[in-house]
């Protein structure tokens, strides 16, 4: 039975989650994985005091866990880019392995980490670094290896999409929405990252490197956030037959591989209409084998930790983390420039003549209107201080063209409070 000793950084509750499992589960791996692992140092800047069990070798110098004799593997779980980054280095100058949950740093520094990894003859597992417990990037490493992939399309952030189908479900604001995600722990104190897109975006990054072997790049990945979803607009989604979704897409397009991270309409047809709370789902579509749909946890203490065991299991076993060779062509990764059709909002005065106005807007674009509706009724008009909800959906336009008849909406006198513009999925 292989004996991996470890050296974990990072004590926060992902940290204190494996460790807890590594010591209450131990038999489990050694009879499921047929590996014993050991703790052998635990590096954390607050001394013991953090820990969730005392008998451990403590070092408040992260840096030396890296440099430590009796250390096999290295654990970050520190978060971060910058200290991150320096500590995995000095463990693979130093010949050891590496597991980590860190999306940011991977989507910033992945392709320097994982070339250096290879000149040192090391592994470095990130399973954890995207959907938490959901081992989606085993599927594209391992179990889709044999396939082109076309595109994939997933909900990446738990804290989206748990305040996106709680306001539905309890016809509740974004602002209520989100308090329930902090009182419940999905969401931090400061929810930004979340609610922004940037960590969907950068696990998307991480998914693209992986499916369209293109190097990892953060900055290539258009990405926008749930901030401007209102309760009205899925209500109109519904009523359309859609719910709106915070969708991380990768698609090949024209040779070139586009990546984005959108609040989108989803066709309530789809399987990712149908994922709620906080759960995490990736649908992947590869040549030969069509379409496949992973569903999980994706964020979480206890399910992020289970995938860093497994990356640990898989180290034990001598299992190569084949990160696919890189293009270094640049130029195959390009901003999003794809078509989709749109969805649009506006609330406008009960005037004779303004939708004639609107949809003129549309045409000089040459956009097609498929529905168009009009919210008016009395009780309605009253609420709304004389002004009623107009839908829009559109045919495809690209995003220039979207934002230029945004801009020429939210210029019309008729139109009050800023013009919603959104994204509906689409995968053909």
């Amino acid at each position: 039975m292989k004996t991996l000793r470890l050296g974990i950084c990072g004590t926060g509750n992902v940290g204190k989650a494996l460790l807890v499992s590594l010591r209450d589960s131990k038999e489990l791996f050694e009879i499921q994985g047929n590996v014993n692992l050991e703790i052998s140092m635990v590096g954390v800047r607050k001394g013991k005091s953090s820990l969730p069990f005392q008998e451990l070798r403590v070092s408040e110098d992260i840096m030396q866990v890296a440099l430590d004799d009796a250390v096999d593997v290295v654990v970050e779980l520190i978060g971060g880019t910058e200290t991150a980054y320096e500590l995995i280095q000095k463990a693979i100058e130093n010949g050891k392995d590496v597991v980590t949950a860190n999306k940011a740093m991977i989507s910033k520094y992945g392709n320097e980490l994982f070339q250096k990894a290879k000149d040192k003859g090391v592994q470095v597992g990130f399973e954890a670094s995207v959907a938490g417990g959901t081992p989606v990037i085993k599927a594209l490493r391992e179990g889709l290896v044999a396939n082109k992939i076309l595109w994939f399309a997933g909900i990446l952030n738990g804290t989206s999409n748990y305040i996106l189908s709680y306001m539905s479900s309890s016809e509740v604001t974004f602002e209520e929405a989100l308090k329930s995600a902090q009182s419940l722990g999905l969401a931090e104190a400061d929810p930004t990252l979340d609610i922004d897109g940037t960590d969907a975006a950068q696990k998307a990054s991480i998914l693209a490197s992986l499916a369209f072997h293109v190097p990892f790049n953060f900055a290539s990945v258009n990405y926008e956030g749930i901030q401007n979803v209102a309760l009205k607009d899925l209500r109109c989604a519904q009523e359309l037959g859609y719910s709106i979704k915070h969708i991380a897409l990768g698609k090949i397009i024209d040779e070139k591989v586009s990546i984005n991270a959108h609040p989108m309409l989803v066709s309530n047809e789809s399987i990712l209409s149908k994922v709620g709370q906080e759960m995490n789902a990736l649908e992947v579509y590869a040549e030969d084998v069509g379409s496949t749909v992973y569903y999980g946890p994706g964020a979480g203490p206890t399910p992020t930790a289970t995938a860093v065991i497994a990356d640990l299991v898989d180290i034990a076993k001598g299992a190569l983390f084949n990160v696919p060779e890189v293009n270094n062509k640049n130029s195959l990764l390009t901003k999003p420039t794809e078509s989709t059709a749109r969805y649009f909002r506006m609330e406008v005065s009960n005037e004779p003549g303004v939708i004639a106005k609107i949809s003129a807007i549309f045409a000089r674009k040459q956009i097609s209107i498929d529905t168009l509706i009009q919210h008016d009724s009395k009780s309605e008009i009253i609420i709304n201080n004389g002004l009623v909800s107009v839908v829009i959906i559109t045919g495809s336009m690209d995003d220039v063209s979207s934002v230029e008849i945004s801009s020429a909406l939210d210029k019309m006198e008729e139109v009050h409070h800023n013009v919603k513009n959104f994204r509906i999925l689409s995968l053909l």
